[in-house]
């Protein structure tokens, strides 16, 4: 498992993406425009995403090989990324009170915000392939930059990049799915806090079975 980055891949990408930026988009724009192509216009973009991400972790990887060095220095690389995510959205999490008001308001708001440019109306007069476009591409830049972009790359660095896109790609259309058959409902049942914990526990357990395939 520590070898594969498929487990690592999946269940890191599909907590980080419950209640995300991206999650509530793809939910609104399924009301707007139809589940099947909020889905797919969604996956398409988060897939081409992950591939360009875990391209950039393999890459940097690879470059001690290139240069003939003894040190994994790629593999450490990514090992240090995980500990500092894991570190930070554990932190995160536990900075929260058990209570308090969960970040995916302002997750929320921020979607209603991007997604006021596709409108349901304007959305029928154009074609398929139009709203399909706009769709992935409002998905992709909404994504670049964020947490789960990051990790891909640490992953990729660290662990099999397949493995790592497959599991990848598979917890965006998991999360992505559960967004456009009703997000609002189910992120109102997970809370930020429980997710960051849980998420920075996994970054550290995946961090220690990628150190220890090592040896």
């Amino acid at each position: 498992l520590g070898k594969s980055g498929f487990l690592a891949a999946f269940s890191l990408i599909f907590l980080s993406e419950i209640g995300d930026k991206t999650f509530f988009i793809a939910a609104l724009l399924a009301m707007k425009i139809g589940k099947w192509m909020s889905f797919f216009g969604s996956v398409s973009a988060l897939a081409v995403m992950t591939v360009i991400s875990v391209s950039i972790g393999a890459i940097f990887s690879r470059v001690p090989d290139a240069l003939k060095s003894s040190i994994p220095v790629g593999e450490l690389a990514g090992i240090a990324l995980l500990v500092f995510f894991g570190v930070k959205t554990l932190r995160d999490g536990l900075s929260q009170p058990a209570d308090g008001a969960s970040a995916s308001d302002e997750e929320l708001a921020d979607a209603e915000t991007a997604v006021q440019q596709v409108e349901g109306g304007k959305a029928q007069r154009r074609s398929a392939l139009a709203v399909f476009i706009e769709v992935a591409t409002l998905i992709f830049l909404a994504e670049w930059g964020d947490r789960s972009m990051l990790a891909t790359i640490a992953l990729g660095a660290a662990q099999n990049p397949v493995g790592v896109a497959i599991g990848a790609i598979g917890g965006h259309a998991a999360a992505t799915g559960i967004a456009v058959l009703g997000g609002g409902i189910a992120s109102k049942y997970v809370s930020e806090r429980t997710v960051n914990i849980v998420s920075g526990v996994l970054f550290l357990l995946f961090a220690a079975a990628t150190a220890f395939s090592m040896f």
